[in-house]
């Protein structure tokens, strides 16, 4: 998958999921739950919608590096078949 193409569809899930973040002015590597207020249920749904929509499953042990909206698409565009 292709990181455009990535990042518009981890784009789309946030928007579905906290319709009240605006991600269309951001450079990407704000922290999503820190910035934007993103509490940890929303963060989780997130990550269950990513894995269900690309095959992608990303474990606890790498929270660390989806925190930001460009980590998850580098995440997902490396990993997705």
């Amino acid at each position: 998958m292709k990181s455009k193409e990535t990042r518009a569809l981890i784009v789309d899930i946030i928007a579905d999921i906290a319709p009240e973040i605006d991600l269309t002015d951001t450079t990407g590597d704000e922290h999503l739950q820190e910035t934007f207020g993103l509490d940890s249920m929303d963060f989780l749904s997130i990550l269950e919608e990513i894995a269900a929509k690309t095959g992608v499953d990303i474990p606890e042990s790498d929270y660390e590096e989806v925190v930001t909206l460009q980590g998850m698409t580098q995440y997902v565009a490396k990993r997705a078949p």
